[in-house]
């Protein structure tokens, strides 16, 4: 109940109560109960149960009865009741329907593609067969029987026009089911060897690394996400110390061991999130994200502890080697572009000092 009708229920009992009951003195106190509960309860009864567009007739007749409540026994009251009574009614049978003439116009839309749906199921007959069989076998109340028994039987006339369709359906399926397998086929394969072909052109050969075109796409990505998200994210530059020596001493085959045994360390150590690449020949470079700075002095440690202890074989060589770098905080910079320049600087710094170290531009050294 809404608040003017709660409004108007008050005014009517304090007037039955104070007013029109005195009038009421010399009836029976049976009569003048009964009166007054129906004065009460009167918003219940003639309130609307679907339209509500007749809400303002309905208050305005229960204001009139609340001023005199005596005069609901008038026959004019009680016309003007019936007649509200009427106009609801009638309303709320409008509503449903206008619900059901769109039930059926959405019916109307199924049958266009109700073939095609069941059709495309491996069990499309049984389906059939008991979608019409629970049809038959609904039940419609009374109620509803006028106007939802013409929807049943509009679908039981789909499903028996689909019946009728299925064996035709079912060779031109038939023939096509080959050649589309076929085609199927052959798409798997285009995609696989695609899938193939992309690989292949994103991985280096040796290290099985992303290679550096690869790279400047990923650097793509986490700049967008720093922009976006104020992410943070280091760059680190490494590179195999003394590597021409190490070619020139135990031959190409050697030194591409120590490439492929350096790259495979680097990945091992590397999440998912983050990104290692070979950038060309022997140098390496890692997109890191990170929370905290501390967290890229543990990483550059556990890549420096593995290396040390790590002896890159090949055949009946066996050999330690080492490592520089550069590391560089992207939040520092203007740019990527500046940021990895300062990482390359300090991976020559770190060369030039001596090497085996990594420098970062905090001045922090391993």
């Amino acid at each position: 109940m809404n608040k003017s009708t709660k409004e108007i229920m008050k005014i009517t009992l304090d007037t039955v109560k104070e007013k029109e009951l005195p009038l009421l003195a010399g009836c029976d106190n049976i009569f003048q109960t009964n009166l007054q509960y129906f004065v009460e309860n009167l918003s219940e009864i003639i309130m609307p149960s679907i339209d509500f567009n007749n809400d303002d007739k309905i208050n305005s007749f229960i204001e009139m009865i609340s001023k005199n409540p005596v005069d609901l026994l008038k026959k004019d009251s009680i016309d003007q009741l019936i007649t509200i009574t009427k106009n609801r009614v009638n309303a709320d049978r409008q509503v449903l329907k206008n619900k059901t003439d769109d039930i059926i116009k959405l019916s109307t839309l199924m049958e266009k593609y109700f073939d095609k749906t069941i059709l495309e199921s491996s069990n499309a007959s049984e389906k059939i067969e008991n979608i019409k069989n629970e049809l038959q076998e609904l039940n419609i109340s009374n109620s509803s029987q006028r106007e939802l028994g013409q929807l049943q039987s509009k679908l039981i006339d789909t499903i028996y026009s689909i019946e009728n369709s299925m064996q035709d359906n079912r060779i031109i399926l038939g023939e096509s089911k080959q050649k589309f397998n076929s085609l199927n086929e052959k798409i798997d394969n285009l995609q696989k060897e695609l899938a193939i072909v992309k690989k292949e052109k994103s991985i280096d050969f040796l290290t099985s690394l992303l290679n550096r075109r690869a790279y400047e796409e990923e650097v793509k990505k986490i700049e967008k996400k720093h922009e976006i998200f104020n992410s943070k994210y280091a760059i680190v530059f490494y590179d195999i110390d003394h590597f021409k020596q190490i070619n020139d001493t135990y031959g190409h085959s050697f030194g591409d061991t120590v490439l492929k045994t350096f790259g495979s360390i680097l990945k091992s150590l590397t999440r998912k999130e983050d990104t290692v690449a070979r950038y060309g020949g022997e140098e390496f470079i890692a997109l890191i994200n990170y929370e905290e700075e501390k967290e890229l002095y543990k990483y550059i440690k556990r890549v420096k502890t593995l290396i040390d202890s790590t002896k890159f074989k090949y055949r009946d060589i066996s050999i330690n080697i080492e490592f520089s770098a550069g590391v560089s905080f992207r939040y520092k910079y203007e740019s990527y572009l500046e940021t990895k320049k300062k990482a390359d600087t300090l991976l020559y710094q770190a060369k030039k000092e001596g090497r085996d170290r990594v420098i970062f531009d905090n001045n922090y050294i391993i």
